[in-house]
């Protein structure tokens, strides 16, 4: 029997709700808030200097952070497919500081994972309170999540909206309002560097497109989705339109991408509490696979299967097409195998067992609705069970343990989450310039020297041929060059020459570099500038190309999302009004 709060103001309930969250959200990452101000190991350190980089850019140059000169010798910052410098959610860093936030960011973004499956199971399935918090809390906290955000897969946190975008789509049909916060929705996943949870979200929303499309609604469908991608694309354009550049004039190296999900990772995957890093039979590390849910929440799951998968196929459909995407290259017509072959840019990614996430998503789903079904069946073989309310006690209790248990796992993984050592104190150098790696890299930036290692995949300049130490960061054979500057996204110099010049930069070359005088070039990976003959004050600036008709682009969607939502809540309150008088 559902308790009835509709007396509740909705504010209320929404601020309860999430107070809760955020409450269990606070408990989940304990670990790696007690281990403040110790910074994140794993693949944590990347993206802790790429933030570093960004922050020191707009801090002490008021530079907007176009490039990242501290990495690789430099590579690009904005316009990094993976950089999320536009969320909202890191700019806290220029007042908690980088390492605090990057912990908070993986708190804030569970908490926001359980709002958005909260809805999802309210307002898509109807379920009772209790079975929505079993399903929010096992997704939210469910070992996908815990294997990727302990290794500082930092961007993956987007996949945390997916049952929103689920819930924004299939209402999108009946009201532009659900396409247009699915679009903003999109952006928002973008400007967090989301660009693997966009395609996988795509894919499923196609997917569940296909199982609902008749021809009587197929041209609403058609506006709806139009109106996603114009709002998506124009509110993310001063990401997306630099990206797009990028991933144009660069391909992604990696090898070859062959691996297919073994039976028995398959079975250990969902099971597992612990594993050794490497996996028999598998081409990547355990939390490659990890996806711990515990046995009692997989029952529960499985009951709803059977209790409610008839009356959800659609939801059925869409976790065994899950299943067969994230076991990868099965056979010659696995999903996965098409995908990566054929379209992008499924083409330039990888691991397909990353798929286990929408698996998990749906298992959580159908957990809520074990929970729920399980009451309904009794209900309806013996309406007059007196132990009826018992019975619902004990399903619920034993749904909590299941994910208290969950919960539990990741408590012992986060424990091994930011290990690393705290951000060092450093002295700054005057003038910013590439050094031998004698600090920890997330401490590079703030003491404004670079290097030439390379860990970030998108250094495509790394192995330029570079000089290092305190010297002039421009030099020429054939011309003068004095009066050197340099910023992270600018070289000034004065030159002098009596005949047209090559002038080399102390930097990686990129097709947003751009120059007032001569052209820019790329030799040998090196940022290079001809000059012609003559006394020139040049400054060469990275920049891309797309930027600033991005930027434009998205401050007029932006303002034209916010109108539009004003003036249907300003139509809806005249309706309102007029319906009472």
């Amino acid at each position: 029997m559902r308790d009835d709060l509709s007396t509740i103001p909705r504010w209320a309930r929404a601020l309860a709700l999430s107070g809760v969250a955020l409450a269990l959200s606070v408990f989940a990452w304990w670990p790696v808030l007690k281990a403040l101000p110790n910074t994140q190991a794993g693949d944590g350190p990347p993206y802790h200097k790429t933030l570093e980089a960004a922050r020191i850019s707009i801090v002490r140059y008021k530079e907007f952070p176009h490039w990242n000169p501290y990495e690789c010798g430099g590579l690009p910052l904005w316009d990094n497919p993976q950089a999320p410098l536009g969320a909202p959610l890191v700019w806290p860093m220029f007042v908690v500081g980088t390492t605090t936030m990057m912990a908070w960011w993986y708190v804030i973004h569970s908490a926001l994972g359980f709002g958005c499956m909260w809805l999802f199971a309210r307002r898509e399935l109807s379920l009772s309170r209790a079975a929505a918090f079993v399903a929010s809390a096992a997704w939210a906290f469910a070992g996908f999540h815990q294997q990727h955000y302990s290794g500082g897969h930092f961007t993956f946190v987007p996949f945390l909206y997916f049952p929103l975008g689920i819930l924004l789509w299939r209402r999108a049909v009946d009201d532009m309002r659900f396409a247009v916060g699915l679009g903003v929705l999109v952006a928002w996943m973008m400007y967090e560097g989301g660009v693997y949870p966009i395609p996988h979200l795509a894919v499923i929303l196609a997917v569940e497109t296909l199982l609902r499309v008749r021809p009587k609604n197929a041209g609403a469908i058609v506006r709806a989705g139009a109106v996603v991608v114009a709002v998506g694309i124009t509110l993310g354009a001063s990401r997306f339109l630099p990206v797009f550049e990028q991933l144009k004039s660069h391909t992604r190296p990696i090898g070859p991408e062959t691996d297919a999900l073994q039976w028995e990772t398959f079975k250990s995957m969902f099971l597992a509490r612990t594993h050794d890093r490497f996996v028999a039979g598998q081409g990547y590390v355990w939390p490659e696979y990890g996806a711990y849910l515990g046995p009692i929440v997989l029952a529960l799951a499985f009951l709803g299967i059977l209790l409610a998968g008839v009356e959800h196929v659609w939801l059925m459909v869409l976790l065994a097409f899950s299943v067969a995407l994230m076991f990868g290259h099965a056979g010659k017509y696995a999903p996965w195998a098409f995908l990566k072959a054929h379209v992008f840019p499924f083409k330039e990614m990888r691991v397909p067992s990353r798929f286990r996430c929408e698996v998990t998503m749906f298992l959580a789903v159908f957990a809520g609705l074990g929970v729920d079904r399980i009451v309904f069946r009794l209900r309806a073989l013996r309406p007059r069970f007196e132990l009826l309310d018992a019975v619902r006690t004990t399903v619920v209790c034993v749904a909590l343990i299941g994910v208290g248990d969950v919960i539990s796992v990741g408590l012992n993984v986060f424990e091994g989450s930011f290990t690393s050592a705290p951000e060092q104190t450093v002295a700054v150098s005057p003038r910013l310039y590439i050094a031998a790696d004698t600090v920890p890299m997330i401490d590079q930036p703030r003491q404004n020297l670079s290097r030439l290692l390379c860990w970030d995949e998108w250094g495509f300049g790394s192995g330029a041929p570079l000089w290092l130490d305190d010297v002039p960061q421009a030099k020429s054979s054939g011309a003068t060059v004095a009066n050197v500057r340099r910023t992270p996204n600018t070289f000034t110099f004065d030159v002098a020459a009596s005949a047209p010049a090559r002038v080399l930069l102390n930097g990686t070359y990129d097709k947003g570099w751009r120059s007032n005088v001569g052209v820019t070039h790329e030799e040998n990976k090196q940022l290079v500038l001809d000059v012609p003959a003559g006394t020139h004050h040049v400054v060469v600036r990275y920049l891309p190309r797309t930027f600033r008709v991005g930027a434009a682009i998205t401050i007029v969607s932006l303002l034209s999302v916010i109108g539009y939502f004003i003036y249907r809540a300003r139509r809806g309150y005249a309706e309102r009004r007029n319906v009472v008088s």
